[in-house]
């Protein structure tokens, strides 16, 4: 196959990104990554198939994946049921490691802001506002030309707030306590079992996920780029379709099956530089 082939079934001239094995500690973003975007939020829809390939990979790496997402984690739920998987909700501000209780970062001074956030809202109609379990954002998906005027409207209402910080993703400006990152997040995983002692990978797209490649470079995994940019991420695929397709391929070798069987645009991936 010649390199015009290969570039046109997503193939780079890179090493490739290599099939989950036995003993990798699994973190997965969501919105971007396991999921495609959506216009807003709760128009994302799940893959079909990616329910029960999640739930082979959870027995077979021994309960050693979660999910590290933005969302609350009872909307990660409801995406993924009847899936109840290890999470980090809220950026790390929600917790949930193999048990049904779940761990929760207050947010005391955050409800004082809403009605200021809503006031901007309401003055343009392509902004939408999401209230989380103890962050609020903003999405201007749907006014990407106001970008600027959501960030400065959350800096003004930061100035004197105490314990809450704002955090820039894509088309959208969050506001959650201070502190908190996906990072943090899965540092916490790692010191516990079944997560500990493996080797770390993390999947994400957003700038958001960069804390938790950092912390996956630091301890020798692999952090792993939805879509193309400067990151901390040690390769890269080409969107959240050739993502599930290495989740894909990645359970059937686990289970034993041959996994050269998927379509070849599962292992598309590049080598990046941070």
């Amino acid at each position: 196959m010649d390199a015009r082939q290969n570039h046109m079934l997503g193939f780079y001239a890179m090493p490739q990104l290599p099939l989950i094995e036995p003993n990798t500690a699994l973190f997965l973003d969501f919105d971007g990554t396991l999921a495609d975007l959506a216009p807003r939020p709760e128009l994302v829809q799940v893959e079909p198939e990616l329910v029960g390939t999640l739930h082979r990979l959870y027995e077979r790496l021994e309960g050693a994946l979660a999910i590290v997402s933005g969302r609350p984690i009872i909307e990660l739920d409801d995406f993924l049921q009847p899936l109840r998987l290890p999470a980090a909700g809220v950026h790390g501000a929600e917790m949930r490691t193999g048990g049904a209780q779940m761990a929760m970062k207050s947010a005391p001074g955050l409800e004082p802001l809403i009605p200021h956030l809503e006031a901007l809202v309401r003055r343009h109609p392509g902004l939408r506002l999401e209230r989380k379990s103890v962050a609020v954002a903003i999405h201007y998906r749907e006014a990407p030309e106001l970008e600027g005027l959501v960030r400065a409207a959350v800096a003004d209402v930061l100035r004197h707030a105490v314990g809450l910080e704002g955090l820039p993703g894509k088309m959208v400006v969050e506001v959650k306590p201070a502190g908190i990152n996906k990072g943090d997040a899965i540092t916490a995983f790692m010191n516990m079992p079944p997560f500990a002692g493996r080797e770390p990978v993390f999947a994400g797209d957003d700038v958001t996920d960069e804390a938790g490649f950092a912390v996956v470079r630091k301890l020798g995994g692999i952090g792993v780029l939805v879509g193309q940019r400067d990151t901390m991420a040690s390769v890269s695929v080409t969107g959240p379709a050739a993502l599930r397709c290495w989740l894909h391929r990645s359970a059937r070798a686990l289970d034993g099956a041959p996994a050269g069987s998927e379509p070849p645009h599962a292992s598309s991936a590049s080598t990046t530089t941070s």
